[in-house]
């Protein structure tokens, strides 16, 4: 298979076809935007090695004609449409998003295609997912856009957040800097918690306000171009205790170490276990609750996932969001989240904001 990253992804896509007698058919808007470019809500992509055809609404049909070399944009009014094109190009077998595709549409599908076996296997998604692993250049170059707005709302933010505000108050503030720095949308929900709080990764941000020796964890997002990008940081408010900046510099180093280890070509499990390590010589492994890292592009979390299990290669490309963190549970919980992406001799990471300890 060629993966020469100048080659569009449908053109990629269509040489994993098993014969000229197959085709895929897309639905998914993430698979749409990512094979066609264009931001599609409601489409289907119908491609073979001979055929590529974008159908669209009728209602969209001028918005997204000529808009797209790779496709044949065609609108979508009649029930026989798709069929005919199995019939005239001889197409037999037809690949499905079957991670993504719903009984109801499959069924509709299914009497719609009559003429051609439907592969319900996983093999489009595979596919797929395996393309967008590795980025072309504009694909991290969007991403980079991306993290270049976390990093400039979380800098303002830091000059705004007081004692006393309250959770939901620091969260409405970061959302707003998102957005007025250049995000697509909120992709990612804000992460607000401080105190008791930060022990449960699963709380939403709420009327606690921040006092003198609380933790304060703050995770959220940015997209730009449709791709993603996300941090997480730990501050202090105010003084604290030797225990908590003990933890704090243990997951800050934990982090640093483990992206020193990641690479293209090393196994997806070394930079967990190297940051496991490090979290383990400062004596506080046993609280660690997150695996080290995942991809991260058109969707928010994606593969790779990086963390024990497995020892899949890691390649060139990818980016990734890198985290690590500890809980003390009842008490609080530390995080540290970075984006970076994978080279043949480390990592590039993305993210600009300090990883020092800031005390607010």
């Amino acid at each position: 298979m060629n993966e020469n990253n100048t080659q569009t992804p449908i053109r990629r896509l269509l040489e994993r076809l098993p014969s000229d007698n197959s085709a895929a058919l897309v639905t998914s808007p993430v698979s749409l935007r990512y094979l066609s470019g264009l931001n599609i809500d409601s489409g289907i992509i119908l491609a073979s090695k001979e055929v590529r055809i974008l159908f669209v609404k009728q209602s969209e049909l001028a918005l997204f004609k000529n808009k797209c070399a790779d496709f044949d944009v065609t609108a979508l009014t009649d029930k026989g449409q798709m069929l005919d094109v199995l019939i005239k190009y001889g197409i037999k077998r037809v690949f499905i998003e079957a991670d993504k595709m719903t009984v109801s549409e499959y069924s509709v599908f299914k009497e719609r295609l009559h003429y051609a076996k439907i592969d319900t296997t996983n093999a489009l998604d595979n596919a797929i997912l395996d393309l967008r692993t590795v980025k072309t250049e504009a694909e991290l170059s969007a991403v980079a856009n991306a993290q270049k707005i976390c990093d400039k709302a979380y800098d303002r933010l830091l000059g705004s957040i007081r004692k006393g505000m309250s959770e939901r108050q620091i969260a409405s503030m970061l959302g707003y800097y998102l957005i007025k720095f250049g995000s697509d949308g909120e992709n990612i929900p804000i992460t607000v918690l401080s105190g008791e709080n930060t022990a449960n990764p699963y709380l939403r941000p709420s009327d606690r306000q921040i006092t003198e020796g609380d933790m304060l964890i703050l995770g959220f997002g940015a997209s730009w171009g449709g791709y993603n990008a996300k941090m997480f940081r730990t501050c202090a408010v105010g003084k604290i205790d030797p225990k908590r900046e003990n933890a704090y510099n243990a997951v800050e180093c934990a982090i640093e170490d483990g992206l020193g280890a990641l690479r293209a070509g090393v196994g997806n499990n070394v930079a967990d276990s190297v940051a496991r390590a490090t979290l383990n010589a400062w004596g506080v492994d046993q609280y660690c609750f997150t695996t080290f890292a995942h991809g991260i592009g058109l969707e928010p979390e994606e593969p790779p996932y990086l963390g024990r299990g497995g020892s899949v290669a890691l390649r060139a490309g990818t980016a990734l969001f890198t985290k690590c963190g500890v809980i003390v549970p009842g008490r609080y919980g530390i995080k540290i989240g970075d984006m970076a992406v994978l080279t043949d001799i480390g990592c590039n990471n993305l993210t600009k904001a300090t990883k020092m300890l800031v005390h607010i």
